[in-house]
């Protein structure tokens, strides 16, 4: 995992590793971007495992991730990094690419130096701070400034680094350390905070509230001499007020050695190392009073306070209860803060470790417990118990952790006898006995351990009788109905007692049910032969009522037959064809004798078609002239019975033209104003015509128009 950034054409890359990294300006961080649009301590890489989280220290521009201001957010590969004006990428691969950064090397800009402004949260784009009222500040050195070639190796985060080329800026304090001060570096001022050590930049504003920045050109000596009269002024003005504003109780300033200040912070970090939090807090007391103008002993008295909230009544540290943040601020603060005392930088060291040791074990302690909230799979309590059980027995989540054990354990045991118990419901004994067996370990009561042993047997036993109850239904299902008798009485009363039971009865009615199906099926072998007279009588004798239906459909069926045969005789043939398709529906067993029957007739039938249509035509022939309408029907259904008979089809078309010349006959007829005349022909024309045709209603509007003049 590493740290990403571009300068001047080259990758700079910033490998992380396990614990915390300090990003910032400050010479002691691990990663150092001389720049102050960066704060001293900007902000932290905490590396646990594969998981990287980010937290912003209270940086005075923020810390952004992706364009999204944070104050802690969990870092994933591809994420870009924004602090001040530089852009990091952030990487979860191994390690970076070699020759990819040297030592002393800046991380990139997100532009060039000079333009990297700091934008508010939430301005829109192209919204800048205030520009620096001499001039931009110079960028930082090109890879090409180093003065020795780079290596190829990756400058390791554990280590504090300082680009060579770079020289701290100069500066000059006005103001003593107990009250704001005005800072003027490289031709810029400052307020500071010397608790803080923040800086506000002042300068003089144009007229449409932009800070003055003449360019260089124009900076005369003047100029200067006019700015130098404008610093003393503030200088004046703020002296004047840190007088007015300081406070009455505030008293003299004792200024000793700084050896006596430091024995005093030493002694107190002694006692403060027992755990008494009064005399340390009496010493670090008496530094401040001593070294009004040094800051160590204030931050080590407002640490102690806190552990002293952080206290039970017991004397042992609340490590939940301590104000870690405020904590770590405090340790923070004394980091970059003047200090002359060795051993309060190794305290501070010291405690900022133990602290980020505690969280890191709380990390996973927490981490453990929402993986419990997130799901009640034993898979995951046994990962969160071993987990657990990792933990370093010196830390405060360990000590946590002992009920968290002890409770899953009990819930583990608790879902494996559940399991046993499904298991034992559902007569899978083999899997019982496992889970049983794997609950054992976890189990502390031996009461409750007697019990378990004892299900175990049972359900060995179960398992005997199963694999016989199994047996019994494999003879019975192939209806070897002896084996499955010899096995059965070998099962003692208890679980599979009852079923052992129940199958001997159902081998009884099984075998009754076999004759039963005996009998059914010579009911239906002589129905099928066609003797259902002697299927119906043998269904009766024995009380078969679901072959009640026989006799009825014998009945039919020979019925309609008969109908059809009749129906034939008399010529009508289209009754005779609908009896036998009746006949022929009745069963739908086409390997039936009486199925066969009556789709044998109705063959018959259909191959008398060519035969059918000739007796209809001559019949036809005969009213062609007597009775036009009747002989028309019959050539309809002659058609019917052989579609391709032309000589229908021409009597036919004789028949419409018949029509048509008898219709024009009529109309003249009617034109002449003779309709007596008229209305015979039409009504012969109308018998020749085909029903529903435009002629045939021509001619019924003609005989509606004579019957009318007739009257």
């Amino acid at each position: 995992m590493r740290l990403v950034a571009m300068s001047g054409g080259q990758t700079l890359s910033f490998p992380l590793r396990q614990g915390a990294t300090i990003i910032g300006r400050h010479a002691s961080c691990h990663i150092c971007i001389p720049s102050p649009t960066l704060s001293r301590r900007h902000c932290q890489c905490l590396v646990d495992g594969a998981t990287v989280t980010l937290r912003d220290l209270g940086s005075s521009h923020g810390t952004f991730v992706n364009g999204q201001r944070v104050e802690r957010a969990q870092l994933r590969d591809g994420d870009l990094l924004s602090l001040g004006g530089f852009q990091l990428r952030f990487e979860a691969g191994e390690g970076a690419a070699p020759g990819a950064y040297a030592p002393g090397a800046y991380a990139a800009p997100a532009g060039p130096v000079q333009d990297a402004v700091v934008t508010p949260q939430g301005a829109p784009p192209g919204a800048q701070g205030p520009a620096p009222p001499f001039g931009p500040e110079p960028p930082p050195p090109a890879p090409t400034d180093f003065p020795e070639p780079p290596s190829g190796d990756e400058t390791p985060v554990d280590q504090s680094f300082m680009p060579a080329p770079y020289t701290p800026h100069k500066e000059t304090v006005l103001g003593p350390a107990t009250q704001p001060q005005l800072v003027v570096r490289d031709g810029r001022w400052f307020l500071r905070d010397p608790r803080t050590g923040r800086e506000l930049e002042i300068a003089p504003r144009g007229a449409e509230g932009a800070i003055a920045a003449p360019p260089a050109e124009l900076r005369r000596p003047n100029v200067r001499l006019l700015v130098t009269v404008v610093a003393i002024a503030a200088i004046v003005v703020i002296a004047f007020a840190a007088v007015i504003l300081r406070k009455k109780d505030a008293g003299p300033i004792i200024v000793v050695p700084e050896a006596e200040y430091v024995r005093e912070l030493d002694a107190g970090l002694d006692l403060l190392e027992k755990g008494d939090y009064k005399g340390a807090l009496a010493r670090f007391d008496a530094a401040n009073r001593k070294r009004r103008d040094l800051e160590v002993g204030r931050y080590l008295s407002q640490y102690t306070m806190l552990l002293q909230a952080a206290t039970g009544e017991s004397g042992k540290l609340d490590f939940l209860k301590l104000d870690r943040g405020e904590a770590k601020r405090y340790l923070d603060s004394l980091l970059n803060t003047r200090c002359p005392s060795d051993k309060a930088l190794a305290f501070a060291k010291t405690k900022l470790g133990w602290m980020d040791k505690e969280e890191v074990a709380f990390g996973l302690y927490e981490a453990a417990i929402a993986r419990l909230r997130g799901s009640d799979s034993e898979e995951v309590r046994l990962d969160v118990l071993s987990a657990l059980q990792q933990l370093p027995e010196d830390r405060t989540a360990a000590q946590l952790a002992k009920a968290k054990i002890a409770e899953i354990r009990r819930d583990i045991a608790k879902a494996r006898l559940a399991a046993a118990e499904r298991d034992q419901a559902q007569l899978k004994w083999a899997d019982a006995i496992a889970k049983y067996q794997e609950a054992l370990p976890f189990v502390a009561d031996d009461a409750l351990k007697a019990q378990i042993a004892r299900q175990v047997e049972d359900c060995r036993r179960y398992v005997i009788e199963a694999d016989l109850i199994k047996q019994a239904r494999d003879d019975i299902r192939t209806k070897n109905y002896p084996s499955a008798e010899a096995a059965l009485p070998r099962i003692k009363p208890g679980h599979y007692y009852a079923e052992a039971q129940r199958l001997l009865a159902e081998i009884k009615r099984s075998k009754e049910a076999a004759d039963r199906e005996a009998l059914r099926q010579q009911v239906l072998d002589l129905y099928k032969r066609g003797s259902g007279p002697e299927a119906a009588k043998l269904a009766d004798d024995n009380k078969l009522t679901e072959f009640a239906y026989i006799r009825e459909r014998v009945k039919r069926i020979e019925d309609l037959l008969a109908a059809g045969r009749k129906a034939e005789d008399a010529k009508a043939w289209r009754d005779a064809e609908q009896a036998y398709q009746q006949a022929a529906g009745v069963e739908t067993d086409a390997d039936n004798d009486y199925a066969r029957r009556a789709k044998a007739a109705l063959d018959a039938f259909k191959a008398r078609y060519p035969q059918i249509a000739a007796e209809i035509l001559d019949g036809a022939l005969r009213k062609l002239h007597a009775q036009p309408a009747e002989a028309r029907k019959d050539l309809d259904e002659v058609l019917v019975y052989d579609a391709n008979n032309e000589r229908a089809k021409k009597l036919l078309a004789t028949l419409d033209a018949n029509a048509k010349l008898l219709y024009n006959e009529g109309r003249v007829h009617v034109m002449a104003g003779r309709p007596a005349t008229a209305k015979p022909i039409l009504e012969r024309a109308r018998d020749c015509s085909a029903p529903g045709s435009d002629l045939h209603k021509l001619i019924l509007q003609e005989l509606d128009k004579l019957e009318q003049l007739l009257r």
